[in-house]
C-alpha cells in the first residue's frame, strides 16, 4: 500500500469522519472506497459502473423489466 497525504477543508473533514462512523470505517477506508467508487471499471464498458446502482424496493424488479422495457405483459 503507497501512503499519501491528502488536505480536506473543515467541513469535508467533518462529513467525511461522520459517514465513515455510520459506515463503521476508518476516515482512510471511506477515502479510499470513495477514489475506487470514482475510477472507471477496470476492463469493463464504462457503463458498467453504474450497474446495480439503482434500487427500486420492488422485490419483483428484475422479473419485471421485460414489462418495464416492452410495455405491460398479455
Amino acid at each position: 500500500m503507497i501512503r499519501i497525504q491528502v488536505s480536506l477543508d473543515e467541513q469535508e473533514y467533518i462529513l467525511a469522519k461522520k459517514e465513515a462512523k455510520a459506515l463503521g470505517i476508518s476516515v482512510a477506508e471511506f477515502v479510499r472506497r470513495a477514489i475506487r467508487q470514482a475510477l472507471p471499471a477496470s476492463g469493463k464498458a464504462p457503463w458498467m459502473r453504474y450497474a446495480g446502482m439503482v434500487e427500486t424496493g420492488n422485490p419483483r424488479s428484475s422479473p419485471s423489466i421485460d414489462e418495464v422495457v416492452y410495455g405491460q405483459k398479455y
